[in-house]
């Protein structure tokens, strides 16, 4: 879909979200950037907790700040706290909008969602929630084909066994191989891999040395150096065709194998999806690498940046950024 989606009015901008992130929020703040009458930059953080409203605020407006195209703001609240007076986390939600003034985004609307109704922040209102699903947004979102509540990760559809496979030497010729079937698997094959050369993909991916090289290769605009690749940095827009390719190539691998060899590929999954800007489901995928094989390090290291809230130089700018399908 490459038509402009009309956002006309507030249900429409909440029915947005989903589909924008990857996945509904729940107890989060979303900050989504504007420019020009368009929507630019959508960022999720957890809601404050014990948090200081100061510098809550000045956090979630840096990483906003990075669509630097920005003219102004909305806030999203989602939550079912229910303060005993007042609205929930309202020294947060007014230094937020502080923060992002000065920071010349200023907030145009702050909407509350809860698990029974939405509002227009600060007031008595309580909107149904089936005005968000029925909205035009996400009819017509949903019609064209966007689903965030689908997962490309689901455990149930890996089976329960498959046998080991054994990761090559790593020779010169060993990664030749290796990277000549990535490359042919992701250059748009007909049908997925059999399941004998899926094996040996997930083979090598168990080799660190070669598993580097086929992370570098799913993206072809690189410029031959790993650490750049790995933090997004890259000489033009990726293949993002490609990139999905490789993201559900990387699911079939691993029905391939046992539980303990599945990390590469989870790993693999979050890199993806912290490219497309998604942090959220990095860091889901992530954790569960450093789960199957416990304290993965290249799982480790990746959610260390997450967590500091580092955004992948290809999702900061515009013209290289991930465009969600649909919107």
């Amino acid at each position: 879909m490459t038509e402009k989606l009309t956002i006309s009015g507030s249900a429409d901008l909440i029915a947005a979200v989903p589909h924008l992130l990857g996945k509904a929020p729940k107890e989060s703040f979303v900050v989504l950037t504007s420019r020009a009458g368009t929507l630019g930059a959508s960022l999720r953080m957890d809601v404050p907790a014990g948090a200081d409203p100061g510098d809550y605020a000045q956090m979630m407006t840096t990483y906003a700040a990075h669509d630097e195209k920005a003219t102004g703001s909305f806030v999203i609240v989602y939550t079912d706290e229910d303060p005993d007076h007042g609205y929930p986390y309202a020294a947060h939600v007014a230094a937020l909008t502080s923060e992002l003034a000065t920071a010349r985004m200023p907030v145009r609307m702050v909407l509350l969602v809860t698990g029974t109704h939405w509002a227009t922040y600060g007031t008595a209102e309580k909107n149904p929630l089936d005005e968000i699903r029925d909205s035009n947004a996400n009819v017509t979102l949903t019609y064209f084909g966007s689903a965030p509540h689908l997962d490309v990760y689901n455990p149930e559809l890996l089976g329960t066994w498959a046998a080991p496979v054994h990761a090559p030497e790593g020779t010169d010729e060993d990664l030749g191989f290796a990277c000549g079937m990535w490359d042919t698997a992701l250059d748009g094959a007909p049908m997925r891999p059999e399941t004998e050369t899926a094996r040996q993909l997930a083979a090598a991916f168990q080799h660190r040395h070669i598993r580097d090289y086929l992370f570098r290769d799913t993206i072809t605009t690189h410029n031959g150096d790993f650490g750049d690749t790995l933090m997004g940095k890259f000489t033009g827009r990726p293949d993002w065709d490609r990139v999905d390719r490789a993201e559900a190539l990387a699911f079939d691998l691993m029905k391939v194998v046992p539980a303990g060899q599945r990390a590469p590929m989870l790993t693999l999954m979050g890199w993806l999806q912290w490219l497309k800007g998604s942090g959220s489901h990095a860091d889901r995928y992530l954790k569960l690498a450093a789960e199957d094989v416990p304290d993965f390090r290249l799982a480790v290291l990746l959610r260390e940046l997450i967590n500091r809230g580092y955004i992948a130089d290809v999702a900061r700018n515009p013209e290289t950024a991930y465009q969600r399908r649909l919107i």
